[in-house]
């Protein structure tokens, strides 16, 4: 890892950034409190560096330049770390807007201007029906980018902030924002709070899923009993009742493969009306090494040179016949 990239994570994990806050309020589907809280606290490595990031990094200068082109306005980048005087907030925005009639958004370390602005690319599903993105215009944006958005606003005191997201790369949306100081206000106190329970008494969040559980607690504590409240055993009821239900669908699942696999006989394919219904072979097949049984030769042939060991683990493997496997044409698992 070079020094300049070590810089970067060491100053990131100084504070919470814009995208952070989104994050410990539970609005983020791709990280959970408990993920940023080991990030934070350097036991694992964050994934500033994955292709989404590099691809909407990438893709900032354009979609920098087409908010130019879509709204005569002119943008400055700012590239200081912004932090927040009495709270655990940090980060650094992507744009200044220029004011009208102005040169620069910015000099030195001063912003010279009252709107900002953040850049975000995203996929064409974003945009389905259920999505969190609004109509070109307005503030309907996922509420972890407002919460970011309010951050950076809380950070340069502009007034004003807009967000250009590029959807599908086909679709330029342009949201607007006015400062909120009640937003602001509550979530700097949920930044302080979270960064004094988590970071400073070096406490881990409540686990957001059974992987962070088990991570938290591999073991169990003998002896230890819970006492249950009805929301507990209500969920318990509910994994009983799931449980129950797949066990069903097992069961019938398995009635149907007994009388269906019977009728498929030694056919690699079915077809039906000219089409490709389902397949039915083998894996292919797979290499195993008795290892036992090389080792115990190995133990009595210690000397032998590195090419004669590689042939005599040659000699106790073989190859395992693949199992024959249903697979079924994604349009009947679709109907």
């Amino acid at each position: 890892m070079s020094n300049d990239r070590e810089r970067f994570l060491a100053e990131r994990r100084t504070g919470l950034g814009g995208s952070d806050l989104g994050v410990i309020l539970g609005l983020c589907k791709w990280k959970t409190p408990h993920q940023l809280w080991l990030e934070k606290t350097g036991r694992v490595t964050d994934e500033a560096d994955g292709l989404a990031l590099r691809f909407g990094t990438f893709a900032e200068d354009f979609v920098a330049a087409e908010f130019e082109r879509a709204t005569g306005k002119r943008t400055q980048r700012f590239s200081r770390m912004l932090r927040h005087p009495d709270a655990p907030l940090i980060g650094h925005v992507d744009r200044l807007i220029v004011p009208p009639g102005k040169n620069r958004a910015s000099w030195r370390d001063r912003i010279l201007t009252d709107t900002g602005l953040e850049i975000k690319t995203a996929n064409a599903f974003a945009a389905g029906r259920d999505s969190e993105w609004g109509q070109s215009g307005t503030d309907e944006v996922p509420a972890h980018y407002l919460t970011q958005v309010a951050a950076y606003q809380a950070l340069t005191g502009c007034q004003y902030w807009a967000l250009a997201a590029l959807i599908g790369n086909a679709d330029l949306r342009i949201y607007h924002f006015t400062r909120d100081l009640d937003l602001e206000g509550t979530l700097l106190e949920e930044a302080r709070r979270w960064w004094h329970d988590h970071i400073v008494k070096d406490m881990p969040p409540d686990p957001a899923s059974e992987r962070e559980a088990r991570e938290r607690w591999a073991v169990h504590a003998p002896g230890k009993q819970l006492e249950a409240d009805g929301a507990l055993v209500e969920l318990l009821r509910e994994l009983a009742a799931a449980k129950a239900e797949v066990k069903a669908a097992e069961d019938v699942e398995r009635g149907i493969r007994d009388r269906l696999i019977p009728l498929l006989a030694d056919a690699d394919q079915i077809i039906f009306d000219g089409t490709a219904v389902a397949s039915y072979r083998a894996n292919r097949p797979t290499l195993k090494t008795d290892w036992r049984a090389l080792a115990e030769e190995l133990m009595v042939r210690f000397d032998l040179p590195d090419p004669e060991r590689a042939q005599l683990t040659e000699t106790h493997t073989a190859a395992a016949p693949g199992a024959r496997v249903l697979r079924l044409a994604k349009a009947l698992e679709a109907a």
